[in-house]
């Protein structure tokens, strides 16, 4: 009897992803759009992590990162091993100066055994940053102006 392959319960792009002195996961700054001035774009560092559950063995885990083109890369990640089926497994993959090279949607997907999972999946769209003239720009290329604050109801 083969093992029953695992459920992904999500899987998210982030600035940073660690573990907390207790065990916990936590996940600073999940983001899903990149603005750049030029091409390639590129963040200096950021993080992908997924939560595995109900799965029961080992099991050969990867993140593929899909193109606006097409054309897709695939990173292996150590195997993840679920002891029980309420067994949960997290993880985190750091990236470090990954271009950018495309205007467009880019799509992480988790690779479980071998196969590209359709969902799901994290889509992060990369556009042109709008120039703004005579304004001087952040470093780094950010925008000088603070986002919107979030429409959550004022207590």
């Amino acid at each position: 009897m083969t093992n029953p392959l695992p459920t992904l319960e999500w899987l998210h792009v982030c600035d940073h992803a660690f573990r907390d002195e207790q065990g916990k996961l936590c996940l600073i700054g999940l983001f899903d759009t990149l603005a750049s001035a030029e091409l390639p774009g590129r963040l200096p560092v950021f993080s992908v992590a997924i939560g595995l559950c109900d799965g029961e063995g080992q099991y050969e885990v990867g993140i593929q990162v899909e193109a606006p083109s097409g054309k897709a890369v695939n990173m292996k990640l150590p195997p993840v091993q679920l002891a029980t089926r309420e067994s949960k497994a997290r993880a985190v993959v750091r990236l470090a100066g990954m271009p950018f090279e495309e205007f467009g949607n880019y799509t992480f997907r988790l690779i479980l055994n071998g196969v590209p999972l359709e969902w799901p999946a994290h889509v992060l769209a990369h556009h042109e940053a709008a120039q703004q003239q005579g304004a001087a720009s952040a470093p780094g290329g950010a925008s000088a102006t603070m986002p919107p604050p979030p429409d959550f109801p004022q207590n």
